[in-house]
């Protein structure tokens, strides 16, 4: 899989809601739900083997979550042959994700 360009944003819970907002965003979104999922799954990694800061260890399943439900979304609506030959950077994920994401890191 080709990577998107990278979303060059620290770490941190702060923007972790500020790339759900994003997400969320029907209108304009600075970066594609595929960039958000790639970032999530890089922020997940680096505290994969490690132990976490606490407010980092509670995001760790939400990071998860979005990369996940990205890839399943993919293989659940499209064909292999669909997959292979379209620009994965326009596929949108349901925006109520978002919002449910962004629901359970404020809670």
């Amino acid at each position: 899989m080709i990577l998107s360009k990278l979303i060059e944003l620290d770490f941190t819970k702060q923007n972790f809601v500020v790339l759900l907002k994003s997400g969320a965003d029907r209108y304009q979104s600075l970066y594609s739900h595929k960039q958000i999922a790639e970032w999530c799954e890089k922020f997940w990694y680096q505290y994969s083997d490690v132990d976490a800061p606490e407010g980092i260890e509670n995001l760790l399943c939400l990071l998860a979550d979005v990369e996940t439900q990205w890839d399943l979304f993919l293989v659940n609506t499209y064909s292999t042959d669909e997959l292979q030959k379209m620009d994965l950077d326009k596929v949108k994920l349901p925006y109520s994700w978002f919002d449910g994401w962004l629901s359970e890191v404020e809670a």
